[in-house]
């Protein structure tokens, strides 16, 4: 039945058939399958004729969950308001039972306008298949006329009038249900909510939904995986935040949120760019959300973050040129030749980490003479990123020999490992943590540590801004160079890398 057409029994016409998901079946009349006579008793005429209604039921269903999810929390927020009035009719109903009452106003019989209304209302609930419900209604009813007839006494009065309040909590909730494609257990609440109006807490604005849809537009705007989910699971800590104090999506809330978090300047700066991101998205691309929020400034804009202090943060230090020198050689004496060749790669270059990770010997540089004397960098973090590397004449002879080798590893220079966002030199990356652990270096040395040594040795050697920025794969600050220049030759860039000096000894 993948196609979803069908002939009953006996029967030589084709029917299309569809089962209606759980979710929407209350929007779609509570039925569980939508089913139409197609006409035909030819199979192929059939399966073309089944399109336009198959599209049809389709685009009802995805209306169907599209309106709930626009409704948002609206709900729960119209049954936490109808339990408050209940609850106020409640609470006048027992004063009665301190108060005198003139029984003259107590009536001898129902009231027909009354009674016309509990008898609509008992049709209704029997329209939206609450059977019960509707029994409950006519057995109040009764219950109504029976006090009547042996005359209502104050007491009857109060049993009745919060039995009908009673009715009424649930009768509403099954109007929700109704009206916002309510689940089985969605309903409960409703129900419990309308009963008990404390239970309400407001819910996030930034629904699960809502989250869903904007990862996948990250994807259209950010190229790594690992950046969007790091994007993503911020928000998601923000929505959790905002549901689990029942607290408004504003600047004092946001501000709140901020000053819990742990980290320094960096970390929360990134919570804020999430934010401010999230927001831009969907005050253009959600009606619900940009409805709510009309007229409303981004909470996630003007926070004043720490400038001094431990929580200012701190950036990774550069390690010296002979600390790199020692590292190499205990990764040497570690048996650990592959991380010793990466520490020399990365001094020599001032390449990242991954960019290493995909360098191939496909990327080589070669002179007229077929020698090495470059790699191209095609995949970067950054726009600047994609450049062409010289090689150092000192890291001629290990590149070559990596090249050897590259063959057993997918035509990459370095063995890659298994990591989930396809970062093949994680592993090292682990190592090179160790080792340094091992040498008693600080939190603030990483394998990212030795790119900023490179960039001090260059810019010590005397390598100025018009060179440097283009063999780390840099924005360059200046707007002449950046908006009007090419940038600096393959040959200049030669002539700076040279300058570099490493004494990368075995013993």
């Amino acid at each position: 039945m993948a196609d979803h057409i069908i002939q009953k029994k006996n029967e030589s016409t084709w029917y299309v058939r569809l089962d209606v998901p759980k979710d929407v079946r209350r929007t779609l009349g509570n039925r569980t399958v939508l089913i139409q006579s197609l006409k035909t008793g030819m199979r192929s005429e059939a399966m073309v004729r089944r399109l336009p209604i198959l599209a049809q039921w389709k685009a009802a269903i995805d209306a169907a969950r599209a309106a709930k999810v626009n409704s948002g929390d609206e709900w729960r927020l119209a049954q936490h308001e109808l339990g408050k009035q209940l609850q106020r009719k409640q609470n006048d109903g027992v004063s009665l039972l301190f108060t005198p009452i003139n029984l003259d106003i107590v009536p001898d019989r129902p009231d027909d306008s009354f009674l016309e209304k509990l008898l609509e209302w008992a049709k209704a609930a029997e329209l939206m298949g609450e059977h019960k419900l509707a029994s409950r209604i006519t057995d109040h009813i009764k219950k109504f006329n029976d006090a009547c007839e042996r005359g209502m006494t104050p007491a009857d009065g109060i049993v009745l009038h919060h039995n009908l309040l009673s009715i009424q909590a649930d009768g509403e909730a099954s109007i929700a249900a109704y009206e916002y494609n309510l689940s089985d257990e969605e309903r409960q609440e409703a129900q419990a909510i309308a009963h008990n109006p404390t239970l309400y807490k407001p819910r996030s604005p930034i629904s699960k939904s809502m989250i869903e849809q904007w990862s996948k537009h990250l994807v259209t705007q950010i190229k790594t995986e690992k950046t969007r989910d790091v994007h993503k699971a911020r928000i998601e800590k923000i929505s959790k935040y905002l549901t689990d104090e029942g607290a408004p999506l504003n600047f004092d809330t946001i501000h709140n949120f901020i000053t819990e978090q742990s980290g320094a300047r960096k970390t929360l700066t990134n919570y804020l760019w999430s934010g401010r991101d999230f927001w831009k998205w969907a005050n253009k691309y959600s009606i619900q959300f940009r409805e709510q929020f009309i007229g409303q400034p981004c909470p996630f804009d003007g926070h004043d973050l720490p400038k001094v202090g431990k929580d200012a943060g701190e950036s990774y230090i550069p390690f010296t040129r002979k600390e790199v020198e020692q590292l190499y050689k205990k990764a040497k004496e570690d048996g650990k030749d592959n991380l010793a060749n990466l520490i020399v790669f990365g001094a020599y270059t001032g390449s990242r980490l991954e960019e290493i990770g995909r360098t191939k010997t496909a990327d080589t540089i070669y002179d007229n003479d077929g020698e090495p004397i470059g790699f191209k960098i095609l995949e970067s973090k950054t726009g600047a990123g994609v450049r062409e590397v010289p090689i150092h004449p000192s890291l001629v002879p290990l590149y070559k020999q990596l090249c050897s080798q590259a063959s057993s590893n997918d035509g990459y220079l370095f063995k890659g490992g298994n990591n989930k966002y396809g970062n093949r030199l994680d592993y090292l990356a682990k190592q090179f943590s160790q080792l340094k652990n091992k040498a008693e270096f600080s939190d603030l040395h990483v394998f990212h540590s030795i790119r900023k040594t490179t960039t001090t040795e260059l810019h010590q050697a005397g390598v100025g801004l018009e060179v440097l920025p283009y063999i780390l794969g840099h924005e360059n600050k200046s707007f002449t160079l950046s908006y009007y220049s090419k940038g600096c030759s393959f040959e200049q860039k030669v002539k700076a890398i040279q300058l570099l000096n490493f004494e990368f000894k075995n013993s």
